[in-house]
């Protein structure tokens, strides 16, 4: 699983980042699980570059939304910042802005009501957190994941 978390991070970086960089970025895999209204919406995994957002989301009436943002804590602990949307039929409408506490391999979870969607429960897990350097980016070999 490592590997292929790294594969598609190091392919998914080399499309995206300028060639020169001068630091190693951290990556981390966030693994989200999302219900409002008593139904899964989101059973996903999240990859998700030092200072970017990963968005997770299904388009259409009953649709929805998941950005995951995270950032390291100086105790090694990690926060993950989430925006929660649901499209009703007049198109994305935010319903929270959540952020959780946690230890990495340790699922945290969050729930708030909405007016819009009733009972909104968010898990998060963070699976991996990786450094990716500079001469990793300049290689890059896509290897199809398994």
């Amino acid at each position: 699983m490592k590997n292929r978390l790294l594969n598609l991070v190091v392919v998914t970086l080399c499309l995206t980042l300028l060639p020169a960089m001068a630091q190693a970025l951290s990556v981390y895999q966030v693994n989200a699980v999302m219900t409002y209204g008593g139904q899964l919406k989101a059973d996903a995994a999240f990859v998700i570059l030092e200072n970017d957002t990963s968005r997770y989301e299904e388009h259409g009436k009953g649709g929805y939304s998941l950005v995951l943002s995270v950032q390291e804590n100086a105790a090694g602990s990690y926060t993950v910042n989430a925006q929660v949307y649901a499209d009703q039929g007049k198109g994305q409408e935010l319903l929270a802005t959540p952020s959780v506490t946690l230890e990495k391999q340790q699922p945290a979870s969050v729930t708030f009501d909405s007016d819009v969607v009733g009972r909104v429960e968010l898990q998060l897990t963070l699976v991996e957190h990786a450094e990716v350097d500079d001469a990793e980016l300049k290689d890059c070999k896509y290897v199809e994941c398994e």
